[in-house]
């Protein structure tokens, strides 16, 4: 199996099969990791384009200095966090000029569990959250966590074991039983 960094450089010499393949291994946990950290689907289809621009023009990965999956949630983070910041700025007047229908969810007990989890994960603090998404949403290693936040890996488990634990606190707190 050809490896993350030999297909990125394969693209940057032009060939588009290797966009193909990297693009499948990570378009679905990469979208999810986003629209989490968002809480908005189109936003995340917007972003994610974003990243996979970013993959295909920006020459600054350095295979030696680390692995690919970890570079390319780097750059998703990095993103998520300036468009919440941008968001943020606007404000107000961005809620109102919203028109945006949402989606009605008919499962109400679908609903107040995932009420609960977004509350649980609010509760949190942000490296907490960070963590978590990063390993269940993003999917990635121990390792690929510590190489994208510059932390030792066994620094990552005490800390993903401990965010667990804190998540687990919130929704026993907020009545769920699992």
């Amino acid at each position: 199996m050809t490896s993350d960094e030999e297909l990125l450089s394969a693209l940057r010499a032009g060939d588009l099969a290797a966009f193909d393949v990297l693009y499948g291994r990570y378009e679905r946990r990469l979208f999810g990791y986003i629209q989490r950290m968002l809480g908005d689907e189109e936003r995340a289809k917007d972003l994610l384009q974003d990243v996979v621009f970013t993959v295909v023009t920006d020459e600054t990965f350095d295979p030696e200095r680390g692995r690919f999956g970890a570079w390319l949630f780097t750059v998703a983070r990095n993103r998520c966090r300036q468009l919440t910041r941008q968001v943020e700025q606007r404000g107000a007047k961005e809620h109102l000029l919203d028109t945006t229908p949402k989606p009605a969810i008919d499962v109400e007990a679908t609903l107040d569990r995932t009420r609960n989890v977004r509350t649980a994960m609010a509760a949190l603090t942000e490296p907490q959250r960070q963590l978590l998404l990063l390993k269940q949403v993003g999917e990635m290693t121990y390792r690929e966590i510590g190489a994208a936040l510059g932390v030792a890996e066994g620094t990552i488990k005490s800390r993903l074991h401990d965010a667990t634990r804190a998540l687990r606190r919130q929704l026993v707190a907020l009545g769920e039983t699992q």
